[in-house]
């Protein structure tokens, strides 16, 4: 249906889905547009989509023009039949997000095969926008297009937003489509299969990426819910332990800006609670943060729950264990007696 009906479907399934991510640090959710609102102007801004990414398929001319040429008959203008080595398709299967990963790529020095040559575009705001636009259309509309690529090397590309440039996320449009396409995939069925450990198409590392993207938001975040909001979906229980240690330990500042509240966190909370934690130096690291104060609720709702539940699951569990966890949890239970903190005790 038309975007009158995205938001009607929204409507209907309000008590079901997750909340959507209409986050902002400024303007007040009543004025945010809503989702068909969104899917309204990216579709009159087609024009300037097929422009946008007409400019960023420039380095491919040379070879549609020898195609045409060859097609044609037009011998004279072909320097030669024989076909170039084959390194790969013609264009990569996340081409859709090309733009922004051009952006990305020239930003951080990081170029490839699919990277344009000129130099960073002045209006970076229009180019993401426009970009963003076009996949929310697919998304909604031509959903199949879009089936190949993983659920996690969407997440990915999406990250790339916030890692391109160092307030470009702030920006209206930006921020509202990157909110609606990620609001999109919370809800998705596609989404109770994200893995974050599987290769991903054009990424060396997805942990490397995390780190990036933790190091950008220690630095210009600005505690935006929505930054916070990627920041977080990585740290489910059934992800690696890597990354929660990355956030808890060598990235502890950013617990300090992680001030996503529980009313505007898509993800129900037993995806961090469920199964109980079983790492001893990350449920000791939970611990360290806690009674430290490193890790507070009015800084860090979401990943405060998540830590005192895991460890007080652990303390009081009846489950036998190894002498190390055992001895681990008795030491946790003599500290937690001595606690001048009477909320977290």
């Amino acid at each position: 249906g038309g975007p009158e009906a995205a938001d009607f479907s929204d409507l209907l399934h309000l008590s079901s889905k997750p909340k959507p991510l209409q986050l902002s640090l400024t303007a007040p959710i009543s004025s945010l547009p809503s989702y068909g609102a969104l899917l309204e102007e990216a579709y009159r801004q087609l024009p300037l989509i097929q422009s946008c990414f007409l400019f960023h398929f420039t380095y491919l001319e040379p070879a549609l023009i020898h195609s045409r040429n060859v097609y044609r008959g037009q011998t004279h203008l072909v320097r030669s039949m024989l076909l170039p080595e084959v390194n790969g398709p013609i264009l990569p299967s996340d081409w859709l997000f090309l733009p922004l990963i051009s952006l990305y790529n020239k930003t951080t020095g990081a170029g490839t095969q699919w990277s344009t040559e000129s130099p960073l575009p002045l209006d970076l705001v229009n180019v993401v926008t426009r970009n963003l636009q076009w996949i929310l259309l697919l998304e909604t509309w031509r959903p199949q297009i879009l089936q190949g690529i993983p659920i996690a090397a969407k997440l990915a590309r999406l990250m790339c937003v916030f890692l391109t440039g160092s307030d470009l996320f702030l920006e209206g449009p930006v921020h509202c489509y990157t909110a609606a396409l990620l609001s999109l995939y919370c809800q998705s069925k596609a989404f109770e299969s994200l893995n974050l450990d599987a290769p991903l198409p054009g990424l060396a590392s997805f942990h490397d990426l995390y780190i990036s993207l933790l190091e950008q938001f220690e630095s210009v975040s600005f505690g935006d819910p929505l930054f916070g909001v990627f920041v977080l979906l990585p740290l489910q229980r059934h992800f690696s332990s890597q990354l929660k240690m990355a956030v808890f330990g060598e990235h502890v500042n950013t617990l300090r800006a992680l001030g996503v509240p529980f009313q505007q966190f898509p993800l129900p909370l037993e995806r961090y609670l469920s199964p109980p934690e079983d790492n001893l130096s990350l449920l000791n690291q939970y611990f360290h943060d806690l009674v430290t104060g490193t890790l507070q609720q009015h800084w860090c709702p979401v990943l405060y729950v998540v830590a005192v539940a895991h460890v007080n699951t652990f303390i009081f569990s009846q489950e036998n264990v190894s002498q190390e966890m055992d001895v681990t949890r008795r030491n946790m239970l003599q500290k937690t007696w001595v606690l001048k903190n009477e909320g977290l005790k």
